[in-house]
């Protein structure tokens, strides 16, 4: 069993939980999330990181054909020509999302996550599984460091790093 922690913890759709800890056994399954309130104390196996811990992004992009997938993904058809050559890694989609928010002040970190986590597991059927960071669910944990966290911004900096 493992404990990560970070900054923040971007859930789902649920406001991300500052200083939040989610709790995995050894073959990712989420077993347990903590709010502390903010309150984080030293732990025995705890593992702290600078950033946001989130779900990996499921990558649905080659899934649709893009006019379908512009159809299920309204949001990012404004933004369809910042999208990189390839999507086929999770470090591409981060790409695409860094040039997102800087184009878009209006779009905050937590909806473009979600569109790529749990809004992406929803439309191949997967959101039982997959998506958010929920207890029984084995969605991968990810952490996105290098970006403005009093804002919730990414940067050109911003970058991410597989935990499970």
């Amino acid at each position: 069993m493992k404990k990560y922690a970070a900054h923040y913890l971007f859930t789902g759709k649920e406001n991300p939980i500052a200083k939040g800890i989610v709790q995995v056994d050894s073959s990712g399954l989420i077993l347990k999330i903590t709010n502390p309130h903010g309150l984080l104390e030293e732990q025995a196996g705890l593992e702290f990181h600078n950033g946001i811990i989130c779900p990996a992004f499921v990558n649905v992009y080659h899934e649709f054909e893009p006019e379908r997938f512009y159809r299920k993904f309204p949001l990012l058809k404004a933004f369809q020509t910042l999208r990189p050559e390839r999507l086929s890694t999770e470090k591409d989609l981060l790409s695409w999302l860094i040039a997102i928010q800087q184009t878009d002040e209006q779009i905050s970190l937590q909806q473009l996550i979600a569109l790529f986590t749990i809004d992406a597991a929803k439309a191949i059927d997967l959101e039982k599984e997959m998506g958010s960071l929920t207890p029984g669910k084995r969605p991968g944990l990810m952490l996105i460091s290098g970006m403005d966290y009093q804002n919730l911004r990414l940067t050109e900096k911003s970058h991410l790093k597989m935990l499970i």
